[in-house]
């Protein structure tokens, strides 16, 4: 069993505030995020949804190498994409949907 952190430090309100996620190997280090990477079209930061999409492609891309791997299948490229989407529920947000395309190399 491994375990594995990341963590978050936020300043100021919830619209105005900022963000800064880091994870325990580095991979991200105080990346900002905030209301508007999230609702806006501020590109510089991350947004949550993004994150948990990266996790899900991540998981599921390297589960499909294992597998082949498992079944004697070759593989030589995969690359998955994850949408993630955010919808409005009441007053506040669900991820209402995830959806994730495979595309790989296999002789």
């Amino acid at each position: 069993m491994t375990e594995q952190t990341a963590s978050v430090h936020w300043e100021g309100a919830g619209k105005s505030g900022q963000g800064q996620v880091s994870t325990e190997t580095g991979a991200l280090n105080k990346h900002p995020y905030g209301s508007a990477s999230r609702f806006g079209d501020d590109r510089t930061g991350t947004n949550p949804e993004e994150l948990v999409g990266a996790a899900h492609a991540a998981c599921f891309t390297m589960a499909f190498a294992f597998a082949a791997e498992k079944a004697g299948v070759a593989t030589e490229v995969i690359d998955t994409t994850a949408s993630v989407r955010l919808a409005k529920d009441g007053d506040g947000f669900v991820i209402d949907r995830i959806a994730l395309t495979l595309k790989a190399v296999v002789p």
